[in-house]
């Protein structure tokens, strides 16, 4: 080979260096920094910023891996659900308003957040966190969810490190402290209650350390109500205590559960008549329990077996649990007798209540319980078969692998407290002493204890009412205790009426327990109710919130009659929930009305849609259609269908009677033109209806004047530009056309964004005032949630096609494939060619090969790809600007050199044959786009676009 032709390429590469060695001194060392990062990274290995664009990406990747599911246990198969799709809304009370939790998270940077096992705290923090894994922006603070069990094996800064790690190691302590300085974290810890003892004061020492370091980082912390006792008061502020589920929410985790419309009817329908089993359903894991019964048929066809007590419950789930196979005819599925596996239960339960964590047990101490308490019940070496019968066959225990060992703990604490007071039941004087030590931990066993044992308990009640801090479990156990003297029992329950009588606003644990006393059906329970209803003469609030907890008849008669004056008495008649729709539906006050849609079940809907001629309970069963648990319900009945165009898009999918209703709330919408009541608290309207409203207006489109932008809206747009919703290339348009792209451009996907949302509605409101509009449609609009609001007014600049498009909504206009092929094709060969000939061009230059011109454009082309290049590695730093010039010199470069050289490889076919091809294919690739966009928006139904882009789920189906 002759090495007299590599001289070119190696002078040009000289070259190259002593051009890069003057462009370093002449831009203040940007390529002897970027050489110190290459060599840096190349020593240390890549860099993993904790809270880098990379970083942030693999860790939204690895929380919608690790939350998206949640095992609730008794499920076929022991399946796992989506978190997403069981999810229910939890609430807490305040000043008799059920309020959501979520809401108050987001708004608080200090929570503590209490309830029962079961309550749905650990699904409320696991939605959470997939909520920000869905749109995972560096503007917003990152969450860690901490199961603060595993404190103990490591401290929380290093639980914190290692979550946060997403699976490549703890990161540096420097990087972590800087996150939680710059608030750019949100912790959750999970759990306080599950803390082993002695670990108990290093933890909330450590939490307060956090919460005082680290002010601006939000911090929520879960645990069960009887173990809280105040202790991160200072730090935290007061607690929050996760409310029971109501009604509406309670059937939309049954119907999710159940899966089956008619089988779940049946299930809500007798828990409705069973009161104690109710009560107790109302925590989601217990009602997950419940609904994997009644599938399995332990309560009958229609749940008429349904238990009639909270133990006669639970006796009656262990029993077909651990006896399920031989009642299916699997009988060589089991070896064991299901009294034996019962006795090691019992034993176990009894076991972990006394240990220091009180939830798991190793593996070689369960076979040792086994070994010493059942071995007259078993053969040698048969612990293990039994212990695997027990978790993979009965699932009252869960295997677990910790430290690379076996460890095994109860499915639910629930059913561990309760078998610890079944092994108890003779031995109140053990379960005393046990109490003692630590009431937080066995008051549930405890109540169980009285409810269980045929004897006479009140000696034991005394000794605790003995002591104040126990009065309230005395009071719990009155409602569940078979027998107990009358006199102990009478003075107890005067004891806690005659200050609610008097207005002493009471504990909620208190006056929780009182209701579920009065709800009882027998002596105790009658007296304690006729007292309340005496003493609800006067309008206090702690009565009415003890009446409506009973649930009983007397006491919603009482509070029909407060109801006409008193807002107390309202909210308690709300809390009672179905049982009050059929007598707030005879009342047809205004009142009545607001208390029937707030409500919200699928029976309030029903009494809301034959008070039509109220203009406000149309309003509310325009809003109450939201939920696919009213649709199902409404759509249940005789209905002659649809008999407009209102209803056409949805006939194939809606039953006659729920197109019947629809187009009776939008015929009275439009016929009333009335506005929403300033004084009713409406959750957004169903889109169909809204949409449908607008697309009777016939001024929509109309007028071409432009917005009279102040600095206010261009504030707002500011704010467009920040969330990434209006591209910077729009600048150079008018301000009334920003506005409208900005607007048209938001998706559910920002739901999130309280900053979009306070910008968008503004500018959504502003464009409503400036464009003219009829007054049915200037009201429905702002009632719609803010997402579709917003998407809805970035549209009004242009017509709709009124009912001609809506009765188009179900068809899906296909995208012209074939022209947007041919131009994404056209353009990335366009491209790939100029910039292939173009560096071809300008490095043939740069080395004397070259015809087209002096060697300087070319070196300026090269520093131009190198600089461009070099930014797209740096973008997220702070030299990342120099992309963009890099960007604009290296593409106009590469042009005239392409260019250049297609003008000499067609020089045979005339001068300027090159360029004039060029000019050619770039008209051909202009014609092809303006036509693809043409064909785009002459097939674009705005009603469609909306609902794809902010509520999808209300999309008809497609006709095939």
């Amino acid at each position: 080979m002759d090495t007299s032709q590599l001289l070119p390429y190696g002078g040009a590469l000289l070259g190259l260096f002593v051009v890069l060695w003057l462009l370093d001194k002449f831009t203040g060392g940007i390529v002897e920094e970027l050489g110190k990062r290459t060599v840096d990274r190349l020593l240390r290995g890549p860099r993993r910023p904790a809270l880098g664009r990379r970083a942030l990406g693999r860790y939204a990747k690895l929380v919608r891996h690790t939350f998206g599911t949640h095992t609730m246990g008794f499920r076929p198969g022991d399946a796992p659900v989506t978190v997403e799709e069981v999810y229910v809304p939890l609430h807490y009370e305040s000043g008799g308003l059920r309020l959501d939790i979520e809401r108050l998270v987001r708004s608080r940077d200090r929570v503590v957040i209490l309830g029962e096992p079961g309550a749905g705290k650990s699904m409320l923090l696991k939605h959470l966190m997939l909520d920000w894994a869905n749109d995972p922006r560096q503007d917003r603070p990152v969450p860690i969810l901490i199961d603060l069990h595993r404190f103990g094996r490591a401290t929380l800064r290093e639980l914190l490190a290692e979550t946060l790690g997403h699976g490549r190691g703890p990161v540096r302590d420097d990087r972590l402290h800087h996150a939680l300085t710059g608030g750019r974290l949100r912790l959750f810890f999970d759990g306080l209650d599950e803390v082993a003892r002695d670990h108990l004061p290093a933890v909330l020492g450590e939490l307060r350390e956090l919460a005082g370091r680290y002010e601006r980082c939000p911090m929520v912390v879960t645990c069960r109500e009887s173990v809280y006792k105040g202790a991160l008061a200072a730090e935290f502020g007061a607690p929050v205590m996760v409310a029971d589920l109501d009604d509406a929410s309670l059937r939309v985790l049954v119907r999710h559960l159940v899966a089956d419309d008619v089988r779940a009817h049946h299930l809500i329908a007798a828990l409705s008549d069973t009161r104690p089993v109710l009560e107790l359903a109302r925590s989601p894991m217990l009602l997950t329990m419940t609904s994997y019964l009644f599938l399995e048929g332990v309560f009958g066809e229609q749940a008429e077996g349904l238990p009639r007590s909270r133990t006669g419950f639970y006796e009656l789930a262990i029993r077909y649990l651990l006896g399920r196979d031989t009642a299916r005819g699997l009988e060589t599925m089991t070896r064991f007798d299901p009294d034996v596996k019962l006795v090691v239960l019992r034993r176990l339960a009894l076991l972990l209540m006394n240990q220091d964590d009180g939830r798991t047990v190793a593996h070689r101490d369960l076979v040792a319980l086994i070994r010493t308490e059942a071995a007259d019940l078993l053969q040698e070496a048969q612990a293990d078969r039994l212990i695997d019968e027990i978790v993979d066959r009965g699932r009252l225990l869960v295997r677990l692998w910790q430290g690379g060992g076996r460890s095994y703990v109860f499915r639910h604490l629930t059913l561990q407290e309760y078998l610890a007071a079944v092994e108890l039941a003779g031995r109140g004087e053990e379960l005393l002493d046990h109490y003692r030590r630590s009431p937080a931990l066995w008051q549930e066993v405890v109540r169980l204890w009285c409810s269980i044992v045929p004897h006479d308990c009140t000696w034991l009640l005394r000794e605790l009412y003995a002591d104040p801090s126990s009065r309230v479990l005395v009071l719990r156990c009155l409602a569940e205790a078979g027998k107990v003297e009358p006199a102990f029992a009478d003075d107890v329950i005067v004891d806690f009426v005659a200050p609610v009588s008097c207005g002493i606003e009471l504990p909620g644990p208190a006056l929780r327990a009182l209701g579920a006393l009065a709800a009882v059906d027998n002596a105790r329970g009658n007296q304690t109710l006729a007292q309340l209803v005496g003493s609800a003469q006067a309008d206090h609030p702690a009565i009415y919130h003890v009446l409506a907890a009973s649930g009983r008849r007397e006491a919603l008669d009482r509070l029909l009659e407060a109801a006409g004056t008193s807002t107390h008495a309202r909210g308690a008649l709300r809390a009672m929930g179905d049982l009050a729709v059929p007598e707030l539906e005879r009342v047809k006050r205004a009142w009545a009305v607001d208390e029937l849609g707030r409500i919200g079940t699928p029976a309030a809907a029903e009494a809301l849609a034959g008070l039509t001629d109220d203009p406000r309970a149309v309003w509310w069963l325009a809003a109450l259609l939201n939920s696919e648990d009213v649709r199902a319900a409404l759509a249940f009945g005789a209905g002659r269908g649809g008999t407009t165009w209102v209803s056409r898009p949805y006939r194939d999918d809606w039953p006659p009677r729920l197109c019947e209703i629809m187009e009776s709330v939008v015929s009275r919408l439009r016929a009333h033109d009335t506005p929403v009541p300033a004084d009713l608290d409406l959750p957004p309207v169903f889109p169909p209806v809204a949409l449908a409203v607008l697309a009777h207006d016939d001024l929509i489109g109309s007028g071409t004047q432009a917005l009279p932008v102040s600095q206010e809206e261009e504030q707002a747009l500011y704010w467009f530009e920040r969330a990434g919703v209006l591209p910077p290339s729009l600048r150079k348009r008018s301000m009334s056309e920003q506005v409208y792209r900005g607007l048209a451009a938001i998706t559910a996907d920002h739901a999130g964004n309280a900053r979009l949302r306070r910008a968008a509605l503004h500018l959504a409101g502003f464009v409503m005032q400036h464009r003219p509009v009829r007054p049915a449609t200037s009201q429905c609009l702002p009632a719609l949630d803010w997402t579709i609001f917003a998407a809805v007014a970035g549209r009004l600049d242009r017509p709709w096609g009124g009912r001609q498009r809506w009765s188009l909504l179900g068809e899906e206009r296909p995208e012209p494939r074939t022209p947007r092929r041919l131009l994404v094709t056209g353009v990335t060969l366009g491209t790939l060619f100029t910039a292939g000939t173009g560096i071809f061009g300008a490095m043939r230059t740069l080395m004397g090969h070259g015809t087209w011109g002096p060697v300087w454009p070319a070196i300026v082309t090269v520093i131009a790809v190198a600089v461009t290049v070099a930014g797209v590695v740096v973008i997220n730093s702070g030299l990342g600007w120099i992309f963009f010039p890099g960007a604009l010199v290296s593409s106009a470069c590469l042009i005239a050199y392409s260019g250049a050289m297609l003008d000499d490889w067609l020089a045979p076919y005339g001068p300027h044959a090159g360029w004039a091809a060029y000019a050619v294919t770039a008209a051909a690739l202009a014609l092809l786009s303006a036509y693809y966009f043409r064909l785009k928006r002459r097939w674009a139904n705005p009603f469609r676009q909306v609902l794809a882009q902010c509520a999808p789920h209300c999309l008809p189906a497609s006709p095939r």
